[in-house]
């Protein structure tokens, strides 16, 4: 049976959320079962190696875009030779893409390019299923733009403002080219994302509401009837001021990752800004605090052509999220489970209050044991 495989370019001007967005895509995607295959940013990968085209010691800057592009096709030719040697629903998803490096040179630099490397720009442009430009937040959400988690960038404002200019610029004419724009919270901008992906895949796209409940019994022995995602989370939470982070290890088989989460509360509009990135192993362990952490199996299936979570506590406590792709949809819970009630308004089976309560009951074990 043939799977699908899509090749997804994120694009935009610096400071635009594309790095929260990849992390996004990733959990949700693999969680349905896909395999996420991720492209990182030739330009970033050389500048970070010491290759700029700024600075001392740099590099012509069309030297600099040839690199770039020699590193970006060998990138993606080794994700697409991986993808095409397994039967396995795949996302191959690209952190910009060949057509941005058009905005950082001379229109007769940039055919001169084409030149050396042997192709049309249409052919270029046509590497790509999906192409997501992601305004910067200097169009329209100024107040929140850095580029604190870029070390490779230094664009001002402004400049940002022409560099996203440019690259939209240099992608008119794909066919399937969706711009997403500031003009709701950044939570929204990244729905936005998910969404257009799960169009993309021709996937109904699920509502931004969970309905969350507790589990009186499972019959695990019944749970392999469907096909399912097994992973096991781990994760801390840490609080300062109005910032949440969340240090979190998930685990796939034999694989592991791990994402530092941050929540912050703002006074723009009640906006609570989520964003995402992969950590090292050294950082999530040398940020988590001598509290324990929330432990659960998470076990992520489709039934009745809707999509659950069942998370299974080191505790024993268990839990089921479903994301009703309408409204309207009538929630089939799988004849294995057995709903206790539901919980989605109650605070106490939020995922802060949980950790929160657990370690209060660890410490006053530990008070007891003293006394």
């Amino acid at each position: 049976m043939y799977q699908a495989k899509r090749k997804i370019v994120l694009t935009g001007g610096p400071c635009a959320g594309k790095t929260t967005a990849i992390q996004e895509i990733e959990k949700e995607f693999t969680e349905k079962g896909y395999q996420v295959l991720i492209v990182p940013e030739a330009a970033t990968i050389l500048i970070n190696s010491g290759i700029r085209p700024f600075g001392n010691f740099a590099t012509d800057i069309v030297e600099f875009q040839k690199q770039v592009i020699t590193l970006q096709m060998s990138l993606e030719n080794i994700a697409e030779e991986v993808a095409s040697k397994n039967n396995y629903p795949t996302i191959i998803l690209c952190d910009r893409g060949i057509l941005d490096d058009k905005a950082y040179v001379t229109k007769k630099e940039w055919q001169n390019l084409l030149k050396d490397f042997s192709k049309k720009e249409f052919d270029l442009m046509n590497r790509y299923d999906l192409v997501l430009h992601l305004r910067t937040a200097a169009l329209g959400k100024e107040e929140f733009y850095t580029l604190d988690n870029n070390n490779a960038r230094t664009e001002t404002a402004e400049e940002a403002r022409e560099k996203d200019k440019k690259t939209l610029e240099g992608w008119l004419g794909h066919e399937n080219l969706k711009i997403i724009g500031n003009e709701s919270s950044f939570e929204e901008k990244i729905n936005q994302v998910v969404k257009e992906i799960y169009h993309s895949l021709e996937k109904p796209y699920p509502i931004q509401i969970q309905r969350k409940y507790l589990i009186d019994k499972v019959d695990l022995s019944k749970i392999d009837e469907v096909k399912l995602v097994k992973l096991s989370i781990e994760q801390y939470m840490i609080e300062s001021g109005n910032i949440e982070y969340i240090y979190r290890k998930t685990g796939k088989e034999e694989e592991e990752k791990y994402t530092l989460i941050t929540k912050m509360d703002t006074d723009i509009n009640n906006e609570r800004i989520t964003t995402r990135r992969n950590i090292s192993e050294e950082e999530y362990y040398g940020n988590i605090s001598g509290e324990a952490p929330i432990k659960k199996t998470r076990y992520c299936f489709e039934y009745e052509n809707q999509y659950f979570r069942l998370d299974i506590f080191e505790n024993g406590l268990q839990m089921l999220e479903i994301e009703p792709t309408t409204r309207e949809d009538k929630i089939s819970i799988p004849t294995f489970i057995k709903v206790k009630q539901e919980v989605t308004e109650d605070k106490n089976y939020r995922n802060s209050t949980l950790y929160k309560g657990m370690n209060q009951r660890v410490e006053k074990g530990v008070e007891k044991k003293k006394v």
